[in-house]
């Protein structure tokens, strides 16, 4: 093992030196393009004079080019400016161009618009975006909250006495799902339970969701596929945006956003937040929250180079979270008190470094990551006491070229993962120390085609070994395709394995919401899935109005699984290994539509079949799953972008709860083995104006809740007593407010 790993140091740090060194004085062309009033220019044409060598600017303004040792002469090109040309000395690779002269248009009218939410056709893998757009039609207090306008991602309803949030993706938890912030994978182990809502929603300058086997990149994780979220920039983001908040729940929430642009190369920023609940709502009347009371400080610094030199950033970010919940009083104490008190503290720091143009060739490329991170969470559950720290690395450097020419890419990446988890939760120790030490190599190839001005065929074929401490090796190949029969229809396929090492409490930390014994076998190990798909997307108008169609079917076989069994005895939790078949079939349909300019139609159904082989070989439906859900959302946005109005409603099909028939009928009244279809109905309605804009909404209009939620609520030291059977809204209708503020103007 200390072999493995001091080759992986070797390769991560001397590989880079060494292209360093061997990296010539010519130096790619890097450049910004904005207009007068500094403002950037998205999508300006760049490229050399009397040449094919061109490129266009990232939504940042940047461009990136082969230099020339002779120098040359640069042209630009902007819709409703005049061309421009910039003369480019020898050895110039830093350049901010400035472009003039706008023309004054008589009327312009723009006929196009784009969906928040979008399934590209350009891309090999199933990837679903999330705009700022998108997210703008919720209140998106965190990244928890940003998923109410998806179809692809389901999420739960708080648990009345932890608060936890849990997502599932085709048809699974979202535990079998890969979490990365900008590319890197973050907040695994004891944070899992929390990561979502430390990632607050004024952060997000985007989400990216990989549906099925994923690449091999990241690791050997993610076996239904990836959540990608993209932070804002410091350089692109408003040197000051203030987001205020608060709800009828009793909540209240600050955001702020801190960012310098020193020069065209370097920029810093500081995005604060803070937020708090505090109440008494017990709308059911069994002397418990029906949501916790919890404070939050969260805090992230961020410094970027973007220049000649390469690319490098370095993040920190530090959070403090503190919930309570529980019984109200203790009038009952009598009957046992059943009080919850939970605090997590956290930090991480993370940096990356990047430099194209090895060799003096643009398309070779290398990229370090570089992250370290802290996390303590101590937490009482009645008579349940959880505690953990976490201590944890991740190194990766990555190498791109091309073979021959660009319709060949091939990347290699060496990587190392290292978790110290010192775990206990009542009596028992989970405590555990993994590293994990891998590399991949991954092949791209893609089929040009003159027709489409693009390829029309793209295959990626990837693999890695990694090195378990704990679980030995593992081999894990992937691969996927795409075929564009139009630019507007294409068709992907992908299959791969996936490997997940479990944590367990953390991943279950609602079960200690009941005075269940945990009951862990001796033996379990890590889980082990196939998983394979189709997606077919097509693009079209409809009386010249934007429209869109997507239809998924992803299938994923377990070979190897913890079961997490609450059915087999109402007063205990029984973790054993899986022994028979387990499979979760699942179908998205999602078609979109502009009916009018402005007006947007979306509409999503989900089937899910899921199966798992419990204890005496019972194949069963696991627990609190919908069989289908719906989702219908209308938003309208008038001409002047003054104003825009937001409707979804979600429809939730039936789920089975847990086997509850062997406990006294006085204590389960109001639990039925299967829960009824109900939907839930939220809005919102947000003005513009030029610094301001405010929005006003409504969640759980219809006011549905579960009004029997915690068994046995009038004596929680009972061994029956159970707070995790959570399906609907704890919270009846809640009406909230918030107020978006930049000095220098919204965009």
């Amino acid at each position: 093992m200390k072999n493995a790993i001091l080759g992986v140091a070797i390769l991560y740090f001397g590989l880079p030196c060494f292209l360093l060194a061997q990296t010539p004085q010519l130096a790619p062309l890097h450049g910004l393009v904005t207009n007068e009033k500094e403002e950037l220019l998205v999508g300006a044409s760049v490229y050399w004079k009397d040449t094919r060598t061109g490129t266009i600017t990232d939504t940042s303004g940047y461009f990136n080019l082969p230099a020339r040792a002779e120098g040359g002469t640069l042209v630009v090109q902007y819709f409703n400016y005049p061309v421009s040309e910039v003369v480019v000395l020898p050895g110039e690779n830093n350049l901010w161009i400035e472009i003039t002269g706008s023309s004054q248009l008589k009327e312009v009218q723009v006929s196009e618009q784009q969906f928040g939410n979008s399934v590209s056709t350009l891309e090999t893998r199933n990837l679903e975006s999330i705009s700022q757009k998108e997210l703008r039609k919720a209140p998106c207090c965190n990244l928890s909250e940003s998923f109410e306008t998806n179809g692809a991602i389901d999420v739960s309803y708080p648990n009345a006495v932890t608060g936890i949030r849990e997502i599932q993706m085709l048809g699974l938890r979202g535990i079998y799902s890969q979490f990365l912030v900008e590319n890197r994978p973050a907040m695994g182990g004891i944070a899992t339970p929390f990561a979502f809502d430390f990632i607050p929603g004024t952060w997000l300058k985007g989400i990216i969701l990989a549906k099925g086997a994923s690449t091999v990149k990241n690791g050997n994780s993610g076996i239904t596929g990836q959540i990608n979220i993209d932070l804002v920039k410091p350089a692109s983001d408003l040197p000051v945006f203030i987001n205020a908040f608060t709800s009828t729940e009793g909540r209240g929430e600050i955001n702020v956003h801190l960012n310098k642009k020193h020069n065209i190369n370097l920029s810093q920023g500081l995005l604060l937040h803070g937020n708090f609940v505090k109440n008494r709502w017990d709308m059911n009347r069994d002397n418990f929250y029906d949501a916790p009371n919890r404070q939050q400080i969260n805090a992230l610094y961020r410094v970027i180079y973007d220049g000649p030199k390469g690319c490098a950033q370095f993040n920190v970010q530090a959070v403090s979270d503190h919930r309570v919940s529980g019984q109200i009083d203790d009038s009952h104490s009598h009957n046992g008190f059943f009080g919850v008190d939970q605090r997590n503290e956290r930090v991480e720091a993370w940096a990356k470094y990047g430099k194209e143009g090895l060799f003096g060739k643009p398309y070779n490329e290398l990229g370090n990551i570089a992250s370290v991170s802290w996390h303590r969470t101590n937490s009482v559950f009645g008579p349940n006491v959880y505690t953990a720290t976490q201590q944890s690395l991740y190194l990766q450097t990555l190498y791109q070229t091309i073979v021959q020419n660009t319709q060949h890419k091939v990347v290699l990446a060496p990587s190392l993962q290292y978790d110290h988890i010192t775990e206990k939760v009542n009596d028992g120790d989970l405590s555990r120390k993994e590293t994990i030490t891998g590399a991949m190599a991954e092949y791209t190839y893609s089929h040009p085609t003159v027709r489409m001005e693009g390829p029309d065929l793209v295959l990626v074929a990837g693999a890695r070994m990694d090195h378990n401490s704990r679980f030995g090796w593992q081999f894990t190949p992937r691969v996927s395709a795409k075929y564009n029969f139009t630019e507007k229809t294409v068709v992907r396929i992908s299959g791969g394995l996936g490997y997940r090492s479990p944590n367990l409490m953390a991943e279950n930390l609602s079960l200690l919401a009941s005075n269940r014994v945990l009951d862990f076998a001796t033996d379990l190990g890590y889980e082990k899935a196939w998983n394979y798909g189709i997606n077919f997307t097509q693009s079209f108008k409809i009386r010249g109005q934007n429209a869109s169609f997507s239809l998924d079917g992803y299938r994923t076989d377990f070979l190897r699984q913890v079961i997490v069994d609450v059915d087999q005895s109402p007063t205990s939790v029984f973790f054993y290994n899986l022994s028979g078949p387990s499979y979760s079939n699942s179908i998205l349909a999602v078609a979109q539509y502009n009916l009018f300019q402005g007006f947007e139609i979306k509409l999503s159904y989900k089937i899910n079949d899921v199966k798992t082989t419990y204890a005496n070989g019972v194949v069963r439906t696991p627990p609190l799953l919908a069989k289908y859900r719906g989702l219908v959302t209308l938003d309208y946005t008038t001409p002047n972008k003054k104003w825009m109005f937001n409707l979804r409603t979600h429809i939730v099909g039936p789920q089975r709860l847990p086997d509850n028939s062997a406990i006294p009928h006085e204590y389960t009244h109001g639990f039925e083995q299967t829960t009824p279809i109900y939907t839930i109905w939220s809005g919102q309605i947000t003005h513009h104006w030029k610094n301001i804009e405010v929005y006003v909404g409504m969640e759980n209009i219809s006011s549905y809740q579960q009004h029997h939620a915690i068994i046995a609520a009038n004596e929680p030291n009972s061994p029956y007593f159970n707070g995790s059977q959570i399906w609907a809204p704890m919270m009846g209708r809640v009406a909230n407010l918030g107020v978006r503020y930049a000095p220098g103007g919204l965009r």
